[in-house]
């Protein structure tokens, strides 16, 4: 039986239902008006305008981060490539004996010649078997730095070729070559010695990042640019100075005279027309005074030099290493190293003869007084190899000078040829000339008691030397 509720009972249960009646109009009314609301149009046109905004930022960032990276990329590109021409340069420019900054000179391989360097002349044919070009390839805007490597002289095949720099000018110029004064070659318009060669530098610019870097490099036979910085200058005062002690039988007595002060630019005089040497000094000269280090001794003399191409020139000792061809035995090897200064008369000139002239030779105390039982000695300051020979004739017989108690020249003089072996001991002119190559074991010293004037033959196929000293009693 259904009941119905009146009264008190019914009344409590009427604010449940309008409650709830109210609800569910209020919710189905909001959400029929959310639906059909949408965007007023001043939101649209807030969004049309900001988002191309934040759209093209962002774009921008990015373009730019790519850009960066790229450059970075070239950046780190083109110090790699620095690193890689400077690790090849410098060894080559450091053994060049040769060099050259002609397009048109003899190169190793095809390209654009910048810079060429050669090494280890092969005294049986008066050619260099190692040739290096640095070579410009490529077209337009698209040029690389390469490295082209000889072994059997100047040819268009190389034995190897290695690109040192993806990127470089079209404009890329060769480098610069700076020498001391009176250095008579000629790099820009061939091939000249690197003896009296101070520096060769480098300039090279990539342009993909316009990244710039240079070079510098001496070249070992011109490694004497510091002390012949003062070639040329007034000052005839030198010194004669001593080797490392027990580096040499004479370390501690034989001192070598330092030539730096030589203006070989002026007082290489030249030689007579038929091509001779002179019997007697030619009346220009340059005096010079050297004192004997440690001790009231001052030599004193007058030195003059002619050449038959290029000059006789101031040099270090030592002059040429190249073990396993041709090594010279004074100052390499432990063998009289620390010979200070400029103390060897070199030849500048492959194939040359030279000729050194010293006049008014004295030896003089402090008190002017001639000194007493000393001995000039002069000997051999490079190698004597095929087809060459040096000459020493004075007026005072002229006797050997022995390296050591158990070998007295080594093979300075060896070969079965003429113009081989050592001749004259004894008599006041003395040769000594080799028919074949080799390092060497020792060197020919010769001395002559108290002389008053020498002279020196240098007949080199490729460079010749000597040195001069005082043997004290």
């Amino acid at each position: 039986m259904r009941r119905v509720r009146t009264g008190e009972a019914a009344m409590r249960h009427q604010p449940i239902r309008a409650f709830v009646r109210t609800a569910l109009c209020s919710h189905t009314g909001s959400s029929r008006t959310r639906d059909e609301h949408g965007l007023t149009l001043v939101e649209l046109l807030i969004v049309c305008v900001i988002t191309p905004i934040i759209i093209g930022g962002l774009a921008v960032a990015l373009i730019e981060l790519l850009s960066l990276q790229q450059g970075a990329q070239n950046r780190i590109s083109d110090a790699a490539d620095a690193q890689t021409v400077s690790s090849y340069f410098e060894k080559d420019v450091l053994g060049a004996e040769e060099v050259t900054t002609s397009a048109t000179a003899t190169q190793c391989g095809s390209g654009t010649q910048l810079l060429g360097l050669e090494w280890n002349l092969n005294l049986q044919t008066g050619q260099y078997q190692t040739v290096v070009s640095y070579v410009s390839v490529g077209a337009g805007q698209n040029r690389s730095l390469v490295r082209q490597y000889c072994t059997s002289g100047g040819s268009s095949t190389p034995t190897s070729s290695t690109t040192v720099s993806d990127d470089v000018l079209p404009s890329q110029q060769p480098p610069t070559i700076a020498s001391v004064p009176g250095y008579m070659g000629s790099p820009s318009t061939g091939w000249a010695t690197t003896v009296g060669v101070m520096d060769v530098k480098f300039s090279i610019t990539e342009p993909a990042s316009e990244y710039s870097y240079t070079l510098d490099a001496v070249p070992t036979a011109g490694s004497s640019s510091g002390p012949l910085s003062g070639v040329g200058t007034p000052s005839s005062t030198t010194g004669c100075g001593f080797a490392t002690p027990d580096t040499g039988t004479y370390a501690s007595t034989l001192c070598f005279v330092d030539f730096t002060p030589f203006n070989y630019a002026t007082y290489n005089v030249d030689p007579n027309p038929a091509g001779s040497p002179l019997t007697t000094a030619p009346s220009s000269c340059q005096q010079m005074s050297a004192a004997v280090a440690n001790t009231p001794y001052v030599l004193s003399f007058c030195l003059s030099t002619t050449a038959s191409a290029g000059a006789v020139i101031p040099y270090i000792i030592p002059t040429y290493f190249n073990p396993g061809v041709s090594e010279s035995y004074m100052g390499n090897n432990g063998v009289y190293t620390g010979i200070p200064g400029g103390s060897a008369l070199y030849t500048n000139s492959e194939g040359s003869v030279g000729y050194v002239y010293f006049s008014n030779i004295n030896l003089l105390d402090s008190n002017g007084n001639a000194a007493t039982s000393w001995e000039l000695v002069s000997g051999d300051a490079e190698s004597t190899d095929t087809g060459e020979s040096i000459t020493w004739t004075s007026n005072q017989p002229l006797y050997l000078l022995p390296n050591s108690p158990t070998s007295p020249y080594g093979n300075a003089c060896a070969g079965s040829a003429p113009p081989a072996g050592l001749t004259g001991l004894g008599t006041t002119t003395v040769t000594c000339g080799a028919s074949v190559s080799s390092d060497k074991t020792g060197t020919v010293m010769v001395a002559a008691l108290a002389p008053t004037t020498l002279t020196v033959i240098l007949d080199g196929a490729g460079l010749q030397a000597i040195f001069l000293g005082v043997l004290l009693p």
